[in-house]
């Protein structure tokens, strides 16, 4: 069984190399197909409470080299119905979970966030209000292909609206040719898959009509009820309820 390399830690300082891309023009990602299935990385507790996963559940497919460059942000939107129908009182999301591969080994800085999402046209969903942002996580990886999990804390919310699963990238020790954002199969559908490198957000299909698939993060979730609204009628107008 291949040896895993098991280091885990909040980071506190930016590592590695860092991309000069910040305003300007990314280069085209260099796509290979995917021959390895992920190999999930423990880091103990988190995780534990699954009622169900929600996100992009399907096999990985295509590795997208040459792309990363922090600070660099990532965001797949999607419906949490479409993969978990357990909890229609609410959910709360606990882990998010990033696939990605290395070539050489690597550390990689980064951290996950959790989003409503936004209409820029009503049949279109791109990134909107954040609505709960991880720590920053340092993960060393060895060669091959790795589920990297990261533990979040999110109020419960409702599954009647999607939304979107985020990743930020803060910095990486191996050149980015090294490093891999893994998709699955496809084909890539648009108002999905968003990046956004330091010239605002950008919808990945558009940028780039060879892009092959989804982003392949998903997250663990656990069932929950949202909490009751208060009422906000005085005493003597609830009693007026009841005169007639």
């Amino acid at each position: 069984m291949r040896q895993l390399l098991l280091s885990l830690t909040v980071a506190a300082l930016v590592l590695g190399l860092t991309g000069p891309l910040a305003g300007a023009q990314k280069e085209p990602p260099v796509i290979e197909p995917m021959t390895a299935a992920p190999i999930p990385i423990g880091i103990g507790p988190y995780g534990t409470l699954t009622t169900c996963q929600m996100g992009n559940l399907h096999a990985p497919a295509w590795s997208i080299t040459s792309f990363i460059y922090p600070p660099d942000n990532y965001k797949l939107a999607f419906d949490p119905l479409a993969t978990c129908s357990v909890c229609p009182a609410g959910f709360k999301v606990n882990t998010i979970h990033v696939v990605l591969q290395a070539k050489r080994t690597c550390t990689v800085v980064l951290s996950v966030d959790f989003e409503e999402a936004a209409y820029p046209t009503p049949d279109c969903t791109a990134p909107g209000p954040v609505q709960c942002t991880s720590n920053l996580y340092q993960f060393n990886l060895g060669v091959g292909t790795w589920d990297l999990p990261v533990p979040i804390t999110c109020d419960c919310l409702t599954p009647g609206h999607k939304y979107l699963l985020g990743v930020h990238f803060d910095s990486r020790s191996c050149t980015a040719a090294n490093l891999g954002l893994i998709l699955d199969a496809g084909p890539a559908a648009l108002c999905l898959n968003w990046n956004d490198y330091g010239a605002g957000w950008g919808d990945l299909l558009v940028d780039y009509p060879t892009w092959p698939g989804q982003l392949l993060f998903f997250a663990d979730t656990e069932c929950c009820d949202l909490p009751v609204s208060t009422q906000s009628n005085t005493w003597g107008a609830i009693k007026d309820l009841y005169r007639n």
